[in-house]
């Protein structure tokens, strides 16, 4: 028990009203106290998303940020920013404040414009949150094209054909393709700026390219609908949900090319509000319902953040930095 004297107990009181003065001060202007400083999320949250609407990209964005909305106690915006092989919306998240209350998603697109130039503001502008799902990618066409296999499509950029591949410039799926062409001589293609993954498939339907590359979830419905073949799956294993495509690599071309999908913030964001991002994406991504929700859609809850995430996308940034200097 402490015994205070009156003398003393006078003091504390004079102390505890002196530091009240300003407190109610600024709660009767509006300002926050100490607390409210400190909370986190105390405002909503925008998502940039550097894709076209209806693209996997979105799609999956979408998927998470609701759930992940709940969890953290303030609501997600997804907004589409496309553009520049991605590059105007990763820099206008680069250039917003770094107070965690702007982020982006988007996967290897962050990467492979930075590294083909189209993107000045790469990830050394940016401080990562969390990978959460990771996608295989396919190269498709329409049902009446003549190209059954990759073998064919090789064959289609040497003899003349000259088939119109669609293309966002500088991001992954012109990336994609550059990788592929990359040790075929003489090719002969028409690179044909569309966009990503739902602009690539609206122009594929319509006629306005031949050939794109797609997340697996982009072509299962069209794919269903009889309208889109899928001539190869870019993976060591063959992509559950399409058994009977034929991967590269079974077809003597060793490409492996996949989609990670990672949340950024812009770079010198408190360390502890990347924090909070990060567990809560954890607890949305461990959710049941959800998994077998983006399983059904042939993406693959992989969840990683922290030191181990950092260490994945520094050597994912070497690779294709090499790639990238080879087929400028």
């Amino acid at each position: 028990m402490m015994i205070f004297s009156g003398s003393t107990r006078r003091r504390l009181l004079g102390a505890v009203a002196a530091l009240a003065v300003p407190a109610m001060f600024a709660a009767s202007m509006g300002l926050p106290g100490p607390a409210a400083a400190q909370t986190y999320p105390g405002q909503p949250i925008r998502l940039v998303v550097p894709h076209g609407a209806g693209g996997g990209t979105d799609v999956f964005s979408r998927l998470v940020a609701a759930p992940t909305a709940q969890t953290i106690g303030a609501s997600i915006a997804v907004v589409n920013v496309s553009g520049g092989g991605t590059a105007i919306g990763a820099q206008e998240v680069a250039r917003a404040d770094a107070d965690g209350y702007t982020l982006l998603s988007t996967h290897v697109a962050l990467l492979t414009s930075s590294a083909m130039g189209a993107n000045t503001m790469g990830p050394e502008s940016l401080t990562p949150v969390a990978q959460l799902a990771s996608e295989t990618q396919v190269i498709a066409v329409r049902t009446d094209s003549p190209m059954m296999s990759v073998a064919d499509f090789f064959a289609a950029t040497t003899d003349g054909s000259n088939p119109k591949l669609g293309i966002s410039a500088g991001a992954g799926n012109h990336f994609a393709f550059l990788q592929m062409l990359m040790d075929t001589p003489d090719y002969k293609v028409n690179f044909v700026p569309v966009g990503g993954g739902g602009p690539s498939m609206t122009a594929l339907l319509g006629g306005n390219i031949d050939v794109g590359t797609f997340t697996v979830s982009e072509v299962l419905d069209q794919i269903a609908a009889g309208e889109v073949r899928a001539i190869s799956v870019f993976a060591s294993e063959r992509d559950p949900a399409l058994p009977d495509v034929m991967t590269a690599t079974e077809e003597g071309f060793p490409i492996e090319i996949g989609l990670d999908y990672v949340w950024y913030a812009p770079k010198d964001t408190p360390a502890d509000r990347i924090t909070i991002l990060a567990g809560a994406l954890e607890q949305t991504m461990a959710d049941n319902a959800l998994q077998q929700q983006l399983l059904g859609r042939a993406i693959r809850p992989n969840f990683l953040a922290g030191d181990a995430l950092n260490a994945v996308l520094d050597a994912r940034w070497e690779t294709i930095k090499t790639i990238a200097a080879s087929i400028k």
